[in-house]
């Protein structure tokens, strides 16, 4: 049964224009607890696709019309990041080769092992909820430094720089009040507690980074290495 935190929400597309085939793989993600939808062609599909949502597309890179690898492409041109687990019963390189160019999660030749989709399924559905968190926390970040007055961007600049209130108030010109005022600001809007939660903040932002976690300092467990004198 997949774990219900880490898939909560989550959705499983099945496209293949085979009805039997699609029918197969949807009762068995089914029996291990997932929500599936079915698709018999690429164009309902794409039509149909929650790029909010986490989920993954089990996908037949040669079905009639548009190929698996011309979906991918248009998953791509939308930016909607669904990992794209490929299926193919043709000995094809180069068209695994360009689904995989394309950003295929794996590719399967039919027919495949029940627990090797499954298993793979897993892997695309937590890549897929990470990426979704991801995304709403760097949504969340520039939502609030959005709401940050250009003086007080500034200051937040200067404070990342590790300069005190008082040099911050001779450099921008104005009294450490007002440099006071709006530094309480700048943690109120961002919802901060200290410099350093500030700082982290920033390049989580700057750089489309995941939210890092609170609950540990890792280096403080590192082996002591001592240095020979």
């Amino acid at each position: 049964m997949a774990d219900e935190k880490t898939f909560l929400e989550s959705v499983v597309y099945v496209v293949d224009d085979n009805p039997q085939s699609c029918r197969a793989v949807a009762e068995l993600l089914q029996t291990f607890g997932y929500q599936v939808r079915v698709y018999d062609s690429p164009a309902t599909f794409l039509g149909a696709v929650d790029e909010n949502r986490p989920g993954c597309v089990i996908l037949d890179i040669r079905p009639p019309g548009l190929e698996g690898a011309d979906v991918q492409e248009q998953l791509k041109l939308r930016g909607i990041s669904v990992p794209v687990i490929a299926l193919t019963s043709f000995t094809d390189t180069t068209l695994t080769v360009r689904s995989l160019l394309n950003g295929a999660f794996t590719v399967l030749d039919k027919p495949f092992r029940d627990d090797e989709l499954w298993r793979y399924v897993q892997e695309a559905l937590r890549h897929s909820k990470n990426e979704c968190e991801r995304h709403r926390h760097v949504s969340s970040l520039e939502s609030r430094l959005k709401k940050l007055a250009p003086q007080d961007r500034a200051v937040l600049q200067l404070m990342l720089e590790g300069i005190k209130n008082r040099s911050i108030a001779k450099r921008l010109e104005v009294s450490l009040r007002t440099v006071e005022n709006r530094r309480r600001r700048v943690f109120d809007v961002m919802q901060a507690d200290s410099v350093a939660q500030l700082t982290r903040m920033v390049v989580e932002y700057e750089h489309n980074l995941p939210p890092s976690s609170d609950s540990h300092d890792i280096w403080i467990g590192l082996p002591f290495e001592k240095v020979a004198c």
